[in-house]
C-alpha cells in the first residue's frame, strides 16, 4: 500500500476529502469508566470541569451534552489543568454551567476513539486537522460503499497498512479484554467534506487557498456509519476488515450479545486437548 499522499492529494476547491473515525465498543474492546462533569462555553471554547481528571492533551472524547445547547460529537482535548480541560466546538455559543457525560477507557493512556485520513496536510506533511480534531495520517483504502438500491446492502472493506505493526498492536490490546474479538462491533464512520472547508491550519501561512469566502467548519456530506463485522486478512503488510451497516441483518448473530469476561470470567481461557 502506498504511503500517505502529499499536499492533500493535490486538491482543487471541489475536491472531496475522506475522513474516518473508529469508535471501540465498550466492555468488549476496553473497560469503560463513566464520567459526568459540568461545562461552560464561550465562543468556540468549551471548558469542562472535572476534578483530578488525569487526561492529557490530544485525548479524543465522544461528548454527550445532557443539558445546555452544546452539540454532541467527537472532540479533542486542547488544553488541560488539574481540574478542567478544554475542547473546541465548530459553532460559537455562550452557555452557562451545564452538564456533560462521556465514557473513557479505565486505562487513561489508551483511547477509545481513533481518527484517521489517508493523506497529509500541506503545511508540514503532518496530520490533517478538521473541525479542530487531528486525523492521523494512516495509509488506508476503503472500497465498496456504492449502493444501487437493489439487492443486498453493500459490505465495504477497509484496508490498513501494517508495515509498522500498528494495527496488529491495536488488535492485541483489544483482544486482552475480549479474546479473538478483533475489533468486531467497532463503529466506523465515514465522513466527507470539500477541500475548501478544511481548517486553515493545514495550509502554509494558515490560509486555505481553496476556500470561497470564509471556511465553514460544519459543512460536510451525510455521515455513513458502519460496524466492523470481521477481520479478513492480517499479515505483516496489511490488515483488512469487512464492514456492515446497522441495517444489514447478515451481521446479526445469535446470541446477539457478545459474552465478555465481565459476564463470565473464564471466557477465552478454556483449552481443548
Amino acid at each position: 500500500m502506498a504511503i500517505p499522499t502529499s499536499e492533500l492529494q493535490e486538491l482543487t476547491n471541489k475536491s472531496i476529502i475522506e475522513f474516518f473515525s473508529l469508535e471501540l465498543k465498550k466492555d468488549v474492546h476496553f473497560v469503560k469508566s463513566n464520567k459526568t462533569a459540568t461545562y461552560t462555553q464561550s465562543g468556540t471554547q468549551i471548558t469542562i470541569n472535572l476534578n483530578n481528571h488525569g487526561f492529557s492533551v490530544g485525548l479524543i472524547l465522544s461528548l454527550n451534552f445532557t443539558s445546555g445547547t452544546a452539540i454532541d460529537g467527537i472532540y479533542t482535548i486542547q488544553t488541560v489543568s488539574t481540574n478542567s480541560f478544554t475542547v473546541t466546538a465548530t459553532v460559537s455559543a455562550t452557555i452557562s454551567q451545564s452538564d456533560v457525560s462521556f465514557i473513557v477507557n479505565s486505562d487513561l493512556t489508551l483511547p477509545t476513539i481513533y481518527l484517521f485520513h489517508s493523506g497529509n496536510n500541506m503545511k508540514n506533511s503532518s496530520d490533517v486537522i478538521w473541525q479542530s480534531n487531528t486525523y492521523q495520517r494512516m495509509p488506508c483504502s476503503a472500497t465498496g460503499f456504492k449502493y444501487s438500491g437493489k439487492g443486498a446492502l453493500p459490505r465495504p472493506t477497509i484496508t490498513f497498512s501494517n508495515l509498522l505493526g500498528t494495527i496488529t498492536s491495536l488488535l492485541l490490546s483489544n483482544n486482552k479484554i475480549t479474546p479473538f474479538s478483533d475489533l468486531q462491533g467497532a463503529k466506523l464512520t465515514r465522513r466527507r467534506t470539500l477541500s475548501r472547508f478544511l481548517d486553515e491550519v493545514n495550509f502554509p501561512s494558515n490560509v486555505n487557498p481553496y476556500k470561497v469566502g470564509s471556511v465553514d467548519p460544519t459543512a460536510e456530506m451525510p455521515k455513513e456509519i458502519y460496524f466492523i463485522d470481521k477481520k479478513i486478512v492480517e499479515n505483516r503488510n496489511i490488515v483488512q476488515f469487512e464492514m456492515v451497516s446497522s441495517f444489514d441483518l447478515q451481521g446479526v448473530f445469535a446470541p446477539k450479545k457478545l459474552v465478555t469476561q465481565d459476564d463470565f470470567p473464564s471466557v477465552g481461557k478454556f483449552v481443548n486437548f
